[in-house]
C-alpha cells in the first residue's frame, strides 16, 4: 500500500512539474520578451477580447532632439521639437494573447523608423462603442504641422492593417465620430481640409467622405483628444 502512495505521489509531482515547466518552454520560443518592446498597447477586438501588441526594435539608437546636431535626431520643426526625446531603429509590431504564453510576430516591419517619444508617435485611439475595435496607428511626420499614420487592428486574432499611411495625411490625429466612423483635419494653404472614414471591421474595409463645415474653425476649437 505505502509503494502505491508513493507511486502516485511521484506521479502527482511530476505532473505539476511539468505543468510549471510547459509555460516557460513556451515563453522561451517566443521571439521577444516584453521587457524589448519599446511601446506597448492593449488592444482590444470587435468581440471585446484583448490582445497586448508591442513595437521592438533592433539596432535602436537614442537621443534628445536638438538644434544643434545634424543627425537623425536633429530638431528640425517637423520630426521634432527641441528636447524631445528620440528613437530609432527597425522596427516589428508583435502580439499576444495573455490568455496564452504565445508571442506570434506579425508581418509589419518599419525599417529606419524614427519614434518620437514625447509626441507618441506609436498610439492608439480606443474604441467609444460596443463591437467597435480599437485602433493603433504608426506615424510619421510628413511635413511641418502634419503627419501621416499606419492604421492596424485586430480581427480574428490577427493583427490587420486597415489604411497606408501615406494615403492619408492629417494635422488633427483622428476623433470618432461615431460607431466604426473617425474624422481627421488637414490644415493645408486652402484652410482646413476634413476626411471622415468609415471602417467595416468584419472586412478589413474603409470607405472616405470628404465632409464642409459652415464654421471649420470651431470644428477645430472643439476637436476631442480620443487617442492615447
Amino acid at each position: 500500500m505505502k509503494k502505491c502512495l508513493k507511486v502516485i505521489l511521484s506521479m502527482v509531482l511530476l505532473l505539476i512539474g511539468f505543468t510549471a515547466l510547459k509555460p516557460s518552454a513556451e515563453a522561451a520560443k517566443n521571439p521577444i520578451t516584453p521587457q524589448q518592446s519599446r511601446v506597448t498597447h492593449t488592444l482590444k477586438d470587435a468581440n471585446g477580447v484583448l490582445y497586448k501588441v508591442y513595437f521592438a526594435g533592433v539596432r535602436e539608437k537614442k537621443a534628445t532632439a536638438s538644434k544643434d546636431r545634424s543627425d537623425w535626431a536633429k530638431a528640425n520643426g517637423i520630426d521634432a521639437d527641441e528636447g524631445d526625446l528620440l528613437y530609432t531603429g527597425n522596427y516589428t509590431l508583435y502580439t499576444h494573447n495573455p490568455k496564452t504564453n504565445h508571442i506570434k510576430k506579425s508581418k509589419f516591419y518599419f525599417k529606419d523608423y524614427l519614434l518620437n517619444a514625447t509626441r507618441k508617435t506609436v498610439y492608439t485611439v480606443p474604441a467609444r462603442y460596443k463591437g467597435q475595435p480599437d485602433m493603433l496607428m504608426v506615424a510619421s511626420a510628413s511635413g511641418v504641422g502634419y503627419e501621416s499614420a499606419h492604421w492596424f487592428y485586430m480581427k480574428d486574432g490577427v493583427l490587420t492593417k486597415l489604411i497606408e499611411g501615406d494615403t492619408l495625411p492629417y494635422s488633427k490625429r483622428p476623433q470618432i465620430l461615431a460607431k466604426d466612423k473617425y474624422l481627421t483635419a488637414l490644415d493645408d494653404q486652402d484652410g482646413w481640409a476634413f476626411t471622415a472614414i468609415t471602417i467595416n471591421p468584419a472586412k478589413a474595409t474603409q470607405t472616405r467622405s470628404f465632409p464642409k463645415y459652415n464654421n471649420p474653425g470651431a470644428v477645430i476649437r472643439s476637436w476631442k483628444k480620443h487617442w492615447q
